[in-house]
C-alpha cells in the first residue's frame, strides 16, 4: 500500500511538471484570420510533433505539407526535415489560435512521436511494416493502421488510441498515460504498465503482460498462451 501511495504521488508530480513545461516564456495569440500555406517537403519517414501543434497524417503517393493557421502564426510554425525526421513545432508559445494545423501526406512512415500537448491524427489507414509510436507530456495520438511490427509507448499523462491490425505489438505505459488499443487486433502481444497508467488491448496469440504500481491492463480476446505478472497494486483484467 505504501509503495502504491508513493507511486501515485510521484505520478502526480511527473504529470504536473510535464504539463507546466508545455508553455514557458512569452506567448502569442492568433489574429483569427485563417489561411493555408503549402510548404516545401523533403524526404522523411518519421514525424515528431511538439509544443501544442495539431497534425493530420494521410498516406499517399506524393509527399505534401500544408499549414492551416492564423495568418500571424504562419512564420512561427516550423516544418523542418532533419535527416529522416520531419519536425513540426513552433518557435514561440501559442496560447490561443483559431487554427494551428499541419496536414501531412507521406508515402511511407516508420515513426510518429508527440510531446508537450500536441495532437496527432491519421486521416487514412496507415499501412506499414514496422512502426514506432511514442507520446509524452500530455500529448495525444489517434491512429488507424495496418502493421507487421508495432512498438508503442506513452508516458507523463499522454494518450494513444489505436485501431486496425498488428501481427506483433509491444506496448509500454507509465506515469498516468493511457494506450487504448482494444480496437487494434494483434496476434502476439507484450505489454507493461506502471505508475497509474492503463492499457487496453485485443490479442489472440501469445500474450505477455506486466502490471505494477497501480497500473492496469485490460485485455480482450482469448490468447493462445498467457504469461501475466502483477505487483504493487497492478491489475491484469480480462474483458
Amino acid at each position: 500500500m505504501k509503495q502504491k501511495i508513493l507511486a501515485l504521488a510521484s505520478l502526480f508530480l511527473i504529470v504536473a511538471f510535464s504539463s507546466s513545461c508545455i508553455f514557458i516564456g512569452p506567448s502569442i495569440k492568433g489574429n483569427g484570420k485563417v489561411v493555408e500555406e503549402k510548404r516545401k517537403a523533403g524526404k522523411f519517414d518519421e514525424i515528431k510533433v511538439s509544443r501544442g501543434m495539431n497534425v493530420y497524417i494521410s498516406q499517399g503517393d506524393e509527399t505534401k505539407i500544408v499549414v492551416k493557421a492564423d495568418e500571424n502564426l504562419l512564420d512561427l510554425i516550423e516544418t523542418e526535415v532533419e535527416g529522416r525526421v520531419l519536425k513540426v513545432t513552433t518557435n514561440q508559445n501559442i496560447r490561443r489560435a483559431t487554427s494551428k494545423k499541419v496536414f501531412i501526406t507521406v508515402p511511407k512512415l516508420e515513426s510518429i512521436r508527440s510531446a508537450a500537448g500536441s495532437n496527432v491524427f491519421s486521416e487514412t489507414v496507415i499501412e506499414c511494416e514496422n512502426m514506432e509510436v511514442h507520446s509524452s507530456a500530455g500529448s495525444n495520438i489517434k491512429l488507424e493502421l495496418t502493421a507487421k511490427d508495432l512498438n508503442v509507448s506513452a508516458s507523463a499523462g499522454s494518450n494513444i488510441k489505436l485501431e486496425g491490425t498488428a501481427k506483433s505489438f509491444i506496448g509500454k505505459a507509465s506515469a498516468g498515460a493511457n494506450i487504448k488499443a482494444e480496437g487494434l487486433k494483434t496476434n502476439d502481444c507484450e505489454v507493461r504498465v506502471s505508475s497509474g497508467s492503463n492499457i487496453w488491448i485485443t490479442v489472440k496469440g501469445d500474450f505477455e503482460a506486466h502490471a505494477s504500481s497501480g497500473g492496469n491492463i485490460f485485455y480482450y480476446g482469448n490468447p493462445d498462451h498467457l504469461n501475466v505478472e502483477n505487483s504493487s497494486g497492478g491489475n491484469i483484467i480480462k474483458k
